[in-house]
């Protein structure tokens, strides 16, 4: 017998403290060690173990603010590694879906999963679903259960602070009331700055407060989405599970430089690598663009550095996917936007007006496509075999000097051959 939406739970899979985690699991060394991870060029903090939340130490904050609370705690500290990382998020995602295909991949290290009762116990089922990851990866997890995605949200925020059972807590109608009592109104999913000041001005502070609130009330005064809000607290869903990876609308990639760049063959190979990697991202979901934008800008916390900033679109003639054409058109903007004299902190690409496959305009004079699309893809095939950027364009350029700054990077250890974890006996 099948059961009715109603019968049905949501759980929520959240990593502890991920990109920290992901560190520690191949250098055991590290644990019950404080530990950050910084953001591209090592600026600012993004990841904070538990000792270090312990600390006061929040996020965002530059490093070089608290670098006496590094050396007088010995905090370790770690360049963002998003290749080490995606492949454990990988894995733990593969996990959650041999046991249960019908989720849905929320972020890198979140997932939301549903759960049928009639077949399984909820709390036991996540109680077993958290050890086998950890077990298999060595990354810690929180689960939140609900009737809800924003009661499964609200009940892993709890989880995380010791509420329930190893690190499980399921909300229902037995126990809502004391435990969305706990929960401060800007804690919950979806409330943000603006809401949760409006929220507490009309006496409403937590979760249950909210829940109890005059739907009608809230939509009037504030949205939808936060209406939603209150219907999913009471365990009315709004808000269903996405099983697919929506096709993205556009695609953009850019860096930060390590340092200030201001000659065109450096930006070159800056704009052609960021070109060639949205490519690759194009392609991946089976699509093509019809136009792409370039943009240049300067540092503007220099205020002693004259300040340029700019963006442009270039209209492709037919729609493409493959790398060369996609840098041909990029560099085609880069040369109509550079200026000399200026220094320059971040250049990006971005691919807009993106089409699936079977939307796209055929050209009786455009006869290169096929070709070039067969070169990229075998191009993917051998990259993804072999390692990242094992063929590139030369445009591209070897000496990445303009890169970001990664100098507390850890090994790669399950994607790059050369840096696979090797044990001496």
């Amino acid at each position: 017998m099948s059961s009715t939406k109603q019968d049905s739970y949501i759980a929520i899979v959240d990593c502890n403290n991920f990109y920290a985690s992901c560190e520690r699991v191949f250098n055991p060394k590290l644990n019950g060690k404080p530990v950050v991870v910084l953001s591209n060029n090592d600026g600012c903090v993004i990841a904070r173990s538990q000792e270090v939340k312990n600390l006061g130490i929040p996020m965002g904050i530059p490093i070089f603010k608290i670098r006496h609370l590094v050396e007088i705690h010995n905090i370790q500290i770690f360049s963002s590694n998003f290749a080490l990382y995606g492949d454990i998020s990988n894995r733990i995602m593969n996990i959650i879906r041999s046991g249960n295909p019908d989720i849905e991949v929320y972020s890198i290290d979140e997932a939301f999963v549903n759960i049928n009762p009639r077949y399984t116990n909820p709390v036991d089922y996540a109680i077993k679903l958290r050890n086998r990851i950890h077990q298999w990866t060595g990354i810690p997890v929180s689960i939140g259960i609900g009737k809800t995605k924003t009661l499964a949200k609200v009940s892993n925020h709890l989880a995380k602070r010791g509420a329930g059972r190893d690190n499980v807590c399921l909300i229902d109608d037995s126990n809502d009331k004391v435990l969305l009592q706990k929960v401060k109104v800007h804690d919950i999913w979806g409330v943000g700055r603006r809401k949760q000041k409006f929220l507490k001005i009309n006496g409403i502070y937590n979760a249950y407060d909210l829940k109890q609130s005059n739907p009608d009330w809230i939509q009037k005064h504030m949205t939808i989405i936060s209406r939603h809000t209150v219907d999913e607290l009471n365990g009315r869903k709004k808000i269903e599970l996405e099983r697919e990876f929506a096709t993205k609308k556009s695609i953009s990639t850019s860096r930060s430089f390590s340092r200030m760049i201001s000659d065109l063959n450096t930006l070159k190979n800056a704009i052609s690598s960021h070109a060639s990697r949205s490519a690759e991202k194009l392609r991946s979901q089976n699509s093509y663009v019809n136009c792409i934008g370039v943009y240049l800008c300067t540092n503007r916390f220099r205020s002693d550095l004259p300040q340029y900033r700019r963006y442009i679109n270039v209209q492709l003639p037919v729609a493409l996917n493959d790398t060369s054409g996609i840098i041909h058109a990029a560099l085609e903007g880069l040369y109509a936007i550079y200026k000399i004299g200026y220094e320059y902190k971040k250049c990006g690409v971005v691919l807009n007006d993106l089409v699936q496959a079977n939307e796209v305009q055929q050209s009786l004079f455009y006869d290169r496509r096929d070709r070039d699309e067969r070169i990229s893809e075998s191009i993917d095939r051998i990259n993804q075999t072999f390692g990242s950027d094992t063929i590139r364009y030369a445009v591209q350029g070897k000496n990445e000097s303009w890169s970001i700054k990664r100098e507390k990077l850890s090994p790669s250890y399950t994607t790059d051959w050369n840096e696979f974890l090797t044990l001496k006996i």
